[in-house]
C-alpha cells in the first residue's frame, strides 16, 4: 500500500528549505552627488556652479536624453535665492550595450559634471543659496532600481566693493 503525503508535508519542506538558504543581499546603488560652488563671489560677477555625479563600478544612470521613451532620464533642477542661473549644461553621454537591451543605451557612468552659471546680483543680497535635486534611476547589468533624488545645496557669500 502506498502512503500519500499529508497536505502540510510539502509546504513544511519548502519552508525549511527557504529558512536554511542564505538570505538574498539587496545591493544598493553606489550613486553620490554634490553641488560645487565657490564659497564667495563679488557682487555683479558670474560664477560657475557644478554638480558632480559619481557612480561606482558597474553602475550607470540613463542620460538626460535616454535612448528609449520608457527610460527615466537623469535630470538636474537648480534654483537660487539671489541672482539668476543659466540653463543646465549636461555632460556627454556614452552609448553602452547591456544584456537586457537589444539596442545601445545612452548613459552616464563614472564621474560626470553638470554645470550652470550663477549671475550674482550687483546689489542687495549678502549671499545666494543654490538648491536643487538630481533625479535618476540607477542600474547595473542585472537590474534597475526605483527612481531616486539627491537633494543639493550650497551657499555663495556675496562680497561688496567699498564705495569711494
Amino acid at each position: 500500500m502506498t502512503r500519500s503525503a499529508t497536505p502540510w508535508t510539502v509546504p513544511a519542506i519548502l519552508i525549511l528549505a527557504f529558512a536554511a538558504a542564505p538570505p538574498l543581499s539587496a545591493e544598493k546603488p553606489d550613486v553620490r552627488a554634490r553641488l560645487v560652488a565657490p564659497p564667495g563671489a563679488p557682487a555683479g560677477a558670474k560664477v560657475a556652479v557644478a554638480v558632480e555625479l559619481t557612480l561606482g563600478p558597474h553602475w550607470h544612470v540613463n542620460s538626460h536624453t535616454p535612448a528609449e521613451t520608457f527610460l527615466i532620464p537623469t535630470e538636474l533642477t537648480l534654483t537660487t535665492t539671489a541672482g539668476t542661473l543659466s540653463a543646465v549644461r549636461y555632460p556627454a553621454q556614452v552609448e553602452r550595450r547591456f544584456a537586457f537591451s537589444e539596442k545601445p543605451l545612452r548613459v552616464y557612468e563614472g564621474t560626470v559634471r553638470f554645470e550652470a552659471d550663477l549671475e550674482i546680483p550687483a546689489n542687495g543680497a549678502a549671499s545666494a543659496t543654490v538648491t536643487g535635486s538630481l533625479s535618476y534611476q540607477a542600474c547595473n547589468e542585472q537590474q534597475c532600481f526605483a527612481p531616486a533624488k539627491i537633494p543639493l545645496d550650497a551657499v555663495v557669500d556675496i562680497t561688496r566693493l567699498p564705495k569711494n
